[in-house]
């Protein structure tokens, strides 16, 4: 629900200028559709947004919507069918509902409390509970079950100039991003989220890190890496990565004992042909992303 940080952003500067949210969620698809159940769009009464479901014609549709949710105060349920049936696009199921400010925004602000739940809504009024499991998004018997996850979290090794690019394209994925490194180079990494400077290389090994989805070692020297390698596999870290050559990689795995280790990517990134530091975050974004949705 909230895997994109940038909703959390959205909500925050929303509630800063007092302003109500509606929120349109995907509750259900039928064939192929741009967006898919758990999507969704908010809406502030600023008229700012946050999010994209489909075209130019149901975009304006979903904001002529949120201003009568606005005013009425009511939840709209709405069905978008294409007017054209050969045009292979298939049938979307909407939930649009109203949160307010000076009521914390009900269940989409109780919601922020209970990360790692399940937020069920109803599509007929506006009763809602939240289930201590994680249930699969769905509806069913005109309920709406939905996973209330936290922002995805990327940990970084290293702060180089060759950081950048990552950084700014994990910030477009809307990741969190934490740099980890013993000398920060600021200029490179201010765009990200959090940076966390080690006074020695191996109080690493001391860190919790099972709250991180994925990791990228790009400290480029073989010592260190193997610390942070060492510190990582001890984590339940879904995602760990290393820049390098193929040879050097390879006496990693054997090093390590990785053969077999399906979270670890070396050397990290998928092939994409681009030798530039934008298409090399591509590719290693790419592969994240990729993991994170269960394709590799």
């Amino acid at each position: 629900m909230f895997s994109n940080k940038d909703y959390l952003n959205f909500i925050e500067i929303s509630r800063q200028k007092r302003c109500d949210i509606v929120g349109v969620s995907v509750i259900e698809t039928l064939g192929s559709t741009y967006a898919k159940p758990g999507n969704m769009v908010l809406i502030n009464s600023q008229e700012q947004f946050i999010g994209v479901l489909g075209s130019p014609f149901l975009h304006n549709k979903i904001l002529d919507l949120s201003k009568e949710v606005l005013k009425s105060k009511e939840s709209i349920y709405f069905e978008n069918t294409p007017k054209d049936k050969k045009s292979g696009h298939g049938i979307s199921k909407y939930l649009v509902q109203v949160f307010l400010y000076n009521e914390n925004y009900g269940s989409l602000g109780i919601s922020l409390n209970n990360m790692g739940k399940t937020l069920c809504r109803s599509i007929k009024d506006k009763s809602f509970k939240i289930i201590d499991t994680q249930i699969k998004t769905k509806l069913e018997n005109n309920f709406f079950y939905q996973t209330i996850e936290m922002p995805y979290s990327l940990l970084i090794f290293g702060s180089g100039a060759h950081v950048t690019s990552l950084v700014s394209m994990a910030n477009i994925m809307g990741w969190e991003t934490t740099i980890i490194d013993i000398e920060i180079r600021e200029e490179f990494v201010n765009e990200a989220d959090k940076l966390i400077k080690l006074e020695n290389l191996e109080d690493i090994l001391s860190y919790d890190l099972n709250t991180y989805n994925a990791s990228i070692i790009l400290s480029h020297s073989p010592k260190t890496d193997d610390v942070y390698l060492k510190a990582l596999l001890k984590s339940k870290v879904e995602y760990i990565g290393i820049l390098g050559n193929k040879k050097n990689m390879q006496k990693k795995i054997d090093k390590f004992e990785l053969h077999n280790d399906k979270r670890f990517f070396a050397p990290i990134g998928f092939d994409i042909g681009g030798n530039t530091h934008q298409s090399i975050a591509l590719s290693i974004c790419a592969q994240i992303e990729a993991r994170k949705n269960g394709k590799i």
